[in-house]
């Protein structure tokens, strides 16, 4: 044999590898993305629900504290869908926050009489009377060092007040 040759072997004298020697070959991580997708065709279908508007043999609800069809929840439903605020609605009292991101609480009363002297015992920095409802936007930090705190805009009371108007009608 000279210097630098190689020998070859022959297929027959090469290692078999059967099947089971193979690579094992790469899972997709298919079942987490299958669990995303379902999740997320879950979120989308909840809380867009469409609006259905029924009677129920000419009864009124007797029980809005307002003048009216006026509360709370009808209140809340139009400060989300038509204002961009984000509130919780109930009958009597709405939290949440502004779309400039003051958050408040709007409390209504049976009328506006109410809803001025109970705006007349808290701190008026921190207090807007609409129609009847009071508007607590106490406890919002200051936007930067120095700042005031934040307090709910003129606009923004003018948007509570359009809800307000829109539910009475």
């Amino acid at each position: 044999m000279g210097v630098g040759r190689t020998l070859r072997k022959s297929a027959s004298e090469l290692p078999s590898t059967s099947l089971s020697e193979r690579a094992p070959t790469v899972k997709k991580p298919t079942s987490p993305l299958l669990v995303l997708a379902v999740l997320a065709a879950l979120f989308a279908g909840c809380g867009g629900g469409g609006s259905s508007k029924s009677s129920s043999g000419g009864s009124k609800n007797t029980t809005p504290t307002g003048g009216g069809g006026v509360n709370g929840i009808s209140v809340g439903n139009c400060l989300n869908q038509d204002e961009n605020f984000l509130v919780q609605p109930s009958q009597t009292v709405l939290d949440g926050q502004s779309p400039a991101g003051v958050s408040f609480t709007l409390t209504f009363y049976k009328d506006s009489a109410a809803a001025r002297a109970a705006a007349a015992k808290k701190n008026k920095k921190f207090t807007a009377l609409v129609e009847n409802a009071v508007v607590d936007f106490k406890g919002n930090p200051s936007p930067f060092a120095g700042a005031p705190p934040a307090k709910i805009s003129k606009v923004e009371l003018a948007a509570i007040k359009r809800c307000i108007d829109k539910t009475k009608a």
